[in-house]
């Protein structure tokens, strides 16, 4: 937080007035608003119906007591607009941005007001949110006042609200100056069918909204399912508009669709932010766990408890062990290949830039480890594309908002430019074009995570340290001694699964912390062995010394080198790998040099002061 200082006195800042990171040397001051806060001003109510407030609808956000009441700092929805309005809760509230209000009093007299959850920034709960149909403040209502028919609009004002019933009796109990007998207040709250023959689409549209908190997020629609989950399904989605509407004809249902296309809230992320990804007793957010609930829009939900002492299970230790040929160095690596699903921060995963295959014999458990990393971050968090399918924009819609892409048993075949394209886009977080059917191709941002199994050794087209830097060949060649029945059930119950996730978030803080995967000597030498043959050129280089080619023709090398391959059956590489090849080896550029009296195009020594043109 910034504090700026006050005037002596008042309210508000002088011109130029200092500013800093603490309010320590300031007599009067305030909290400096930024683009992304929103405060709630509250006056109206006694403080203990404030304190009732935070119990009642669990308000964790930032939180300054003033004389008179509250200021709530909440993260402001895109294109806020508002200065003040009657809330669903009944009561007038004031709405503090940086459009209207440059900073908030949180120091008068030399005496800090009291701050709670300093520095947290909720999303604006719905009991908050500009609702332009409320009409009436509610504050201090008796029975001559009209009080009963007064909340009745006011129900029929917020009844697309989540929390509904609970607002309708929240304001009986603290809002009311005289409250509603209890028969009566059932009676007004009881959750009744909404006529919504005579709302137009847009209206309709907004209590979905609001209903399901529903959210655009790289060009596609989420909302909360049944369970309070964001999800993406666009045909479940459809089926919430049908069971709302009276008027239950398809075209109704798709011009809400398209109503909620346009309206939705949109979700952006800076390059510096990610999403938490939410599990059942707290959430992972930039290398840590935090056991407290949030109620932050992520499109992430994995349904199973981490803890950090979860008992350990031997089937799972079992299977670790021989995958890894009971290699621990090899162990930790494989662990923190799974969590790299969990790292959906875009410049840290573009720092590690990989994407994994897990390579050997058919039935040695390869599958099986897909079919876990499925259960553990759940069906909904995982696409399964090959690399084929990755290089066709009309499939990379089925990756959006997905931890993993886990393609199983790769076919033989060599990887194309196009596909490795798509590999090292995306495996760097880089845009990518994605197109749904019969909709304009798009951009888009993936943090997702790219993880195959095959039977074969892959070679590619591509030979360069792009691609050298960002696959990782991870070999498994040992066979169970024996198949064991319910196998994979007894590596997903439930003890199994939250023992995964405890290996699992110890790699991830691993990752975090060592910035870098563990160093596997098998793993390494495996891919170098793979280089090798990818590139044949590497492997006639072992013949040769450096001062073999020093001086010599590019072509005359490419020519016994394509004599070589040819005797040994192999394909020879383009006359371009080769060159690269010999550079980065062997530090030779071809150059013109006079040899004999006459100039020549060979390889020489890279000399950093000569000026002459490199070929």
């Amino acid at each position: 937080m910034t504090f700026v200082e006050y005037e002596k006195g008042k309210k508000h800042a002088g011109k130029n007035a200092d500013e800093s990171e603490t309010s320590d040397s300031f007599e009067d001051c305030g909290i400096k608003l930024t683009d992304k806060d929103l405060v709630i001003d509250i006056d109206d109510v006694p403080k203990e119906v404030i304190h009732a407030i935070i119990q009642f609808f669990n308000i964790e956000t930032q939180t300054v007591w003033t004389d008179r009441g509250v200021h709530f700092y909440f993260k402001k929805p895109e294109n806020f607009k508002g200065a003040n309005g009657i809330s669903a809760l009944g009561f007038p509230v004031e709405y503090k941005h940086i459009k209207n209000t440059k900073s908030v009093t949180v120091k008068r007299n030399g005496v800090l007001r009291q701050i709670d959850n300093e520095g947290v920034r909720e999303n604006l709960p719905e009991i908050f949110q500009v609702n332009r149909k409320i009409k009436n403040n509610l504050l201090g209502m008796g029975e001559s006042d009209g009080r009963n028919d007064a909340l009745y609009k006011h129900k029929m004002a917020v009844y697309s609200l989540k929390d509904t019933v609970k607002i309708l009796n929240f304001i009986n109990e603290f809002v009311f100056a005289e409250k509603l007998p209890n028969d009566e207040i059932s009676t007004i709250a009881r959750d009744e069918a909404i006529d919504t023959k005579d709302m137009s689409f847009d209206t309709i549209a907004k209590s979905l909204v609001n209903q399901y908190y529903v959210r655009f997020y790289n060009n596609v629609l989420f909302f909360r399912d049944d369970e309070g989950k964001f999800i993406n399904d666009e045909n479940m989605l459809k089926r919430k508009i049908h069971q709302f509407l009276d008027q239950k004809d398809s075209r109704n249902v798709e011009e809400v669709y398209k109503q909620l296309l346009l309206m939705a809230p949109i979700i952006t992320l800076d390059d510096d932010e990610s999403f938490e990804i939410h599990f059942n007793n707290g959430y992972l957010h930039e290398g840590n766990f935090y056991e407290m609930e949030s109620k932050t829009f992520t499109p992430y939900h994995i349904d199973i408890d981490y803890h950090y002492d979860a008992e350990a299970v031997k089937v799972v230790d079992d299977y670790l062990n021989h995958l890894s040929n009971n290699d621990e160095e090899y162990k930790k690596l494989i662990l923190e290949v799974l969590a790299h699903t969990l790292v959906i921060n875009k410049e840290f995963k573009r720092m590690l830039a990989k994407f994994f295959i897990f390579v050997g014999d058919g039935g040695n458990g390869k599958g099986t480890l897909l079919t876990i990393i499925r259960a553990i971050l759940n069906r909904k968090n995982c696409s399964g594309l090959s690399i084929g399918d990755m290089a066709d924009e009309r499939y990379f819609v089925t990756m959006q908002g997905k931890l993993a892409n886990l393609g199983d048993d790769i076919q033989d075949e060599p990887i194309n430019n196009k596909q490795m394209k798509a590999l090292k886009n995306i495996s760097t977080c880089d845009f990518v074009s994605t197109r749904q059917l019969f909709q304009q191709a798009t951009e888009v941002e993936m943090t997702l995570s790219l993880i195959f199994t095959s039977n074969h050794i892959l070679k590619s087209w591509e030979k360069g340290d792009s691609y050298k830097r960002r696959v990782m060949w991870l070999p498994i060649y040992t066979k169970p001694a024996k198949k064991e029945k319910n196998f994979i059930q007894k590596l997903t119950t439930q003890k199994a699964l939250e023992y995964w996730i405890r290996l699992i978030i110890e790699a991830y803080k691993r990752l975090y912390k060592n910035e870098r995967f563990t160093t596997s000597k098998v793993v390494e030498q495996f891919n170098d062995q793979y280089h090798e043959e990818n590139n044949n050129f590497l492997l006639y280089l072992q013949d040769f010394e450096r001062n073999d080619f020093l001086h010599m023709k590019p072509k005359q090398i490419y020519d016994e080198y394509e004599a070589w391959a040819e005797e040994n059956d192999l394909n020879a590489q383009s006359k371009k790998q080769v060159k690269d090849t010999i550079e980065k080896n062997y530090g030779l550029v071809v150059k013109g040099k006079k040899i004999n009296g006459t100039t020549q195009r060979v390889y020489v020594e890279i000399d950093k002061n000569d000026e002459e043109v490199q070929s």
